[in-house]
Parts: C-alpha cells; structure tokens; sequence
C-alpha cells in the first residue's frame, strides 16, 4: 500500500514508537504504553512532505482476544465526522447547489427549521459548519445495537426513540461560538434533500471516490459484513463496550467509520491545494475560505468551515479536528503551510491519553514549529469531561449535593433521595432526569469546575464545589 520505507523515515517512526517508554522489552514500546493504560489499539498515519510517510496500527481489536489490527481496521471517526461532511457541503457550494450565506429553509424541503412562537429563526450553512447558528444538542451519545434506532427526522424533532432533544435554535445566530452536533444533523438533512440520495450514498460519490478513501462509510449501523474489519470500542478501565460500538444515526455529526490513512488522504488533499497543486474536492479559493476563522473557540483556537484553527503565521498554523464517540477517540492535526500532519485512531475512552503522548511526540520527532498561540487544554474533544463536575458542593451549611460518575453519566445525589440520573443538553449543562430541574456547571478563571447552578423554574441555587477557592 505504501512505498518502502527511506532510512530517514525509518528513524523517525522508530523514534515516535520509543520516546513512549524508555525500555522497549524486545517490541515496539507503544505497545507496553497502550497496556499500561488498558488501551487496546492506536492506530496511526504520519504526513510528511505532502505525503504518507508511514502508518501502522498497534494492538487489538478487542482486549482480551487474538486479533490485532492492521492499517485497515475500521475506527469510529467521532466528531471528526463533521469536517469531512464540511467538504462535502463546501463542494455542493462550488457546484451551486448550496449557498453558504443564504437562509437554510431554502434548502431544506423534508424539514425546516422551526419557529419560536412568532420568531422564525433565519440561519445559513457558513453558521451551521463554524458551531455559529446557536443551534442546540451539543453532543450525540449513541445507541446500544439492540435498541430502536430513530430516523433522522425524528433526531431533529427529538421524537421517541430519539435519545436527545430536537435541534433548535436556542441562542442568537451568528454571535459566538457553541459546539452543536445538532447543527451538523441539519446539515446531514440539507444534503440529503439537495441530493435527493441517502447520506452515505452522497458522501462516497461527493468525498471518498474522487479521494480514494476506500476503506470509509457514514453507513449506519455497519453493514454486517464490515464488522469482522472494525474494533471495538472500551471504556477508560478496559471494559468493551456492550454491543462492541454504538450506532449513530447522526451520521454528519458522529457516525463515519474510517482510518488514519483514509483520513490523512482527505487532509493531504486540502493541504496540497493551498500550496498550490492540484487537490480533487475543493478550489484553492474554498480552501483559504475554509481556513479563515469565522469565530473564536476558546481554547481550541478558532474555527473554520468545519475545521478548528490554531497557530498563527504561514510556517506554524495548523487546522484539523478532534473528537470522541463512546469508546473512541480521535485526532486529526495538519500544517497549513507545510505538507505535515497525522491522523490517530484509537478505540478507548481512555485514547486522549496516548493521544496526547504522540500530539507532543510527532511535532517534536519532525522539528514542526511551534504553534504560537493560546494553551491548549489537557484534553480537546468534544465528549464532556465528567471527571471535572464530579465533586460535592454545598447549596448552604445544611444542604450538601454529590455529583458523582456512574457507567453512562453522572448522578446527583441529593439528602434523602435515591440517585437521579443527568441528561447532558448542552456544554455542562445537564437536566435531571424526569423534572424541569436543570443543573449548569461553572469554572473560574483556571479553567475549572468550582460551581454549580441549580434552577428551578425562576428560582436559582448557587453551590461551591468542596476545596474550591472562594477567592476566585
């Protein structure tokens, strides 16, 4: 599949595999990292000088079982999903098919965007691919093989067996940042109804032809036949998921199945048309337009259409996206001046933790420079970080709640009462389970969780976290 590896490119792999662990034990020491963190598998593929230079796959599909994964397992692409349907839609604009700056409800003929009361919400495409329409639904967790699978429409209406809210416009268009998977589930909609063919069928003719991504689909559930081919996702203790993987309708939004090597052709593709050659989704101009910031993320960087930003300057920056389904996680990194980049697959909830590893080690094996702007956080994806809300706060002397983490959430844990589950609606805020109650998690100039927000209809109770700094 891939050209003979050079001497040079021969180190330098090997140089990534051994930074992990000083001590390689007579095998490649990622593998012994991987162990240590009840990681099965990582699988990766390394950009160098507008090309793959290498890719490899370590570990096993499924802990506790033979089988161990190859270049060509199939992983759970998570929220990275939502930059690859961003080319698919950024394609359709250049067609004329879409308008990134007209109003959705134009495109939309199996669906529209619902009113509020007498407000009837004017969005476009460029809002929907930069998590700027103020669109609901942060995150889609998935479901179980052996459950009722809703329609697309019956995501958006948030109709049973729909697991999430309906997608809504729930805060001014066009003014900041919000992550919205739901966006992206409109999106999903919006190309369907434009191409008048099933989403997978339209994202193998519009993306993976043309790129020759012949190992990826947005079908969902995986055929059958494909599963002998996909690893299976963990828990951060080891655990396999039940069901080996959750399915995701919202396929736009989280349900692409791909690799590392797959993906690194869509990205040397972006890449190779912004230096100048010839690339097979987008013009050189919808490029420089997808790489133009359209807001600030925080501490992600910026956004672009459908890609995070970072780094300024023509030597530093780089553009790409993270993500993670139950049981993955994933990241995508490319240069935007350079022909460098990686793309890492694993199929753990524990994954950041390697991740994390290879997101120092692979700059720093291939002298990329540095990035230049605003600290990243310890861990950049999208699913929520339960670990930070885990804690007791204390609404006065004598009323201590306990947040703590259960298999598929949190639970409040009020005096008195049995656990009540939380459903996560958006960035750390969570309804309890079968009331109107909501419960809104708040974090001090650090960066980290020391309140919480407890409403009730029009009435507000503030708690501090236990240890927190009341000074802040």
């Amino acid at each position: 599949m891939f050209s003979p590896l050079s001497s040079e490119a021969l180190q330098r792999k090997t140089q990534v595999e051994m930074m992990l662990k000083a001590v390689s034990n007579g095998r490649p020491a990622l593998l012994d990292t991987l162990a240590r963190w009840h990681i099965p598998a990582v699988s990766l593929a390394v950009i160098h000088e507008y090309r793959i230079e290498w890719a490899e796959g370590y570990g096993f599909r499924e802990m506790g079982q033979p089988e161990r994964i190859d270049t060509n397992t199939l992983f759970q692409a998570c929220s990275m999903s939502k930059a690859v349907t961003a080319l698919a839609a950024l394609h359709l604009v250049e067609q004329g098919k879409l308008d990134l700056d007209a109003d959705i409800n134009i495109f939309l003929t199996s669906w529209k965007l619902p009113r509020h009361a007498s407000w009837q919400p004017s969005i476009t495409l460029r809002q929907l691919l930069s998590h700027t329409a103020g669109t609901s639904v942060a995150w889609y967790p998935g479901y179980h093989r052996d459950q009722d699978i809703p329609t697309l429409l019956e995501i958006l209406e948030g109709d049973q067996p729909a697991n999430t809210p309906g997608v809504r416009v729930t805060s001014l268009p066009g003014l900041r940042f919000r992550y919205s998977g739901g966006g992206f589930c409109v999106v999903q909609q919006m190309l369907m109804d434009v191409m008048q063919q099933p989403f997978p069928d339209l994202m193998r003719k519009l993306i993976f032809a043309p790129l020759g991504m012949q190992h990826s689909t947005y079908e969902q559930p995986l055929p059958s036949e494909q599963w002998p081919n996909a690893a299976t996702g963990h828990r951060a203790e080891g655990a396999p998921v039940p069901g080996k993987w959750h399915i995701s309708p919202e396929m736009a939004a989280a349900g692409l199945w791909t690799t590392p090597s797959d993906m690194a052709r869509l990205a040397l593709d972006l890449q190779s048309t912004k230096a100048g050659k010839p690339g097979q989704l987008l013009s050189p101009q919808m490029v420089n337009a997808l790489l133009t910031p359209q807001s600030s993320a925080g501490q992600r960087g910026d956004i672009g259409l459908g890609v995070f930003l970072e780094g300024i300057g023509s030597t530093s920056a780089r553009f790409g996206h993270a993500g993670d389904n139950t049981g993955f996680h994933c990241q995508w990194v490319s240069l935007v001046e350079r022909g460098q980049g990686y793309v890492i697959m694993t199929n753990s909830d524990a994954g950041w933790r390697i991740i994390e590893k290879l997101d120092h080690l692979i700059p720093r094996v291939y002298a990329w420079p540095a990035a230049h702007s605003v600290k990243k956080p310890r861990r950049i994806h999208d699913l929520p970080d339960y670990e930070e809300c885990v804690g007791e706060y204390e609404l006065r002397p004598d009323f201590l709640l306990s947040i703590q983490k259960a298999s598929d959430g949190l639970r409040l844990h009020v005096p008195q009462q049995a656990p009540l589950p939380l459903k996560r609606v958006d960035i750390l805020i969570y309804q309890i389970a079968d009331l109107e109650d909501t419960v809104t998690f708040l974090r001090n100039a650090r960066g980290e969780v020391d309140l919480l927000l407890l409403q009730q209809e029009e009435s507000q109770f503030v708690g501090r976290r236990r240890n927190a700094d009341p000074s802040e």
